[in-house]
């Protein structure tokens, strides 16, 4: 098209290409200048916007804690403020202030005590929650006391005891008002075990100041915790094994018993074992008309035990003809001690022994 070509070599198309460019330029300027405008306005009602905020701050004492055991306060207090958005959220983040109870001119006694600020930003406005609190000035005293070990000795499987304890700390240090350390009776550390325990225990227990009857007293113990560790076994003693044989020997026959255990280790409370210096076995010789090997059980033999090493032993049965014409021809015994012996005792005889043993 030659209009169209005409168009573009002449200077109305040069001036209208740069018509369009400062209207271009013009439109991207002001834009630009509008966003900072926001920007700006945004960050003012930042600044200028007002907030409130509760937080919760430790409480501070300024008292001569070294002389005077105070009470009754709170661990914490609750502060509202009330600011500027920035410097709310700024102080509720750092906590750079500190609320006080100033007791430094009271002494022994219960007083009430407004509370009050330091390092907070003028700027801001307050309000503590609670603005008084009542404390309890007492003397203040310390006292070093041994630690003593409580436990449930019907926890304990049965034949089973404890040995002496071990305590990661053997003393503790109590203090707090002078009425209240003069009460304590005994600083304790109680061990909890599960029934019929069988194994030594170690635990962390937390230490309790008790009173005459068993009252929590309300002083500091130091430390707060001790690791106990409770040895549990159960006695055990080894003694002779002594066969007794009982009943008849088929007539005309001697029989001998005999094992190749010569000591068993018995277990069980002390008590029992006192009185043990040596194991009574019975062993029934009736029917035994050839000679054999049993297994005898001793577990069932002897119940007031908890427990045996071994639990059953191998006898001996010799069968041999008896030539003497004595009472002795219905049986004969050996223990582990010796290799035979005639049995010049009556069966009634040897299931008293027996019986002795068990009892």
């Amino acid at each position: 098209m030659k209009w169209l070509n005409d168009f573009w070599e002449s200077k109305w198309a040069y001036r209208l290409l740069a018509f369009l460019l400062a209207v271009g330029l013009f439109a991207y300027v002001n834009v630009q200048n509008i966003n900072n405008t926001r920007q700006d306005a945004s960050t003012d009602n930042t600044i200028t916007a007002t907030a409130k905020r509760t937080i919760s701050v430790p409480l501070q004492l300024n008292a001569d804690t070294d002389k005077y055991f105070i009470t009754g306060y709170p661990e914490k207090v609750k502060v509202a403020i009330e600011g500027s958005a920035s410097l709310v959220t700024v102080t509720a983040n750092t906590q750079n202030f500190r609320i006080m109870a100033n007791l430094q001119n009271l002494g022994v006694g219960t007083h009430k005590v407004r509370l009050t600020e330091s390092g907070l930003n003028k700027d801001l406005t307050y309000k503590i929650k609670p603005e008084t609190i009542t404390v309890k000035i007492q003397d203040r005293k310390t006292r070093r006391m041994p630690i003593q070990v409580h436990y449930n000795k019907d926890s304990l499987a049965p034949g089973y005891s404890v040995g002496n304890e071990k305590l990661s700390a053997e003393t503790a240090e109590i203090t707090g008002a002078k009425g209240e350390i003069n009460r304590v009776y005994q600083v304790v550390a109680s061990v909890v075990m599960k029934r019929n325990t069988k194994t030594s225990v170690s635990q962390e227990v937390i230490l309790q100041a008790l009173d005459e009857n068993g009252n929590t007293v309300n002083v500091v113990v130091s430390p707060e915790t001790v690791r106990v560790t409770l040895p549990i076994s159960i006695p055990s003693k080894s003694v002779p094994l002594i066969l007794k044989p009982t009943g008849n020997a088929p007539s005309g026959k001697a029989v001998t018993v005999t094992s190749t255990t010569s000591n068993v280790t018995i277990y069980g409370a002390s008590s029992v074992l006192k009185d043990i210096d040596e194991l009574n076995v019975p062993v029934d010789i009736s029917g035994i008309s050839a000679s054999q090997t049993k297994t005898l059980t001793l577990a069932k033999l002897f119940p007031k035990l908890t427990d045996l090493s071994p639990q059953s032993i191998k006898v001996q049965y010799s069968v041999s003809d008896n030539t003497s014409n004595s009472s002795s021809s219905q049986s004969s015994s050996s223990s582990s001690k010796s290799s035979s012996s005639s049995a010049d005792s009556s069966s009634d005889d040897a299931s008293s022994d027996s019986s002795s043993t068990n009892n």
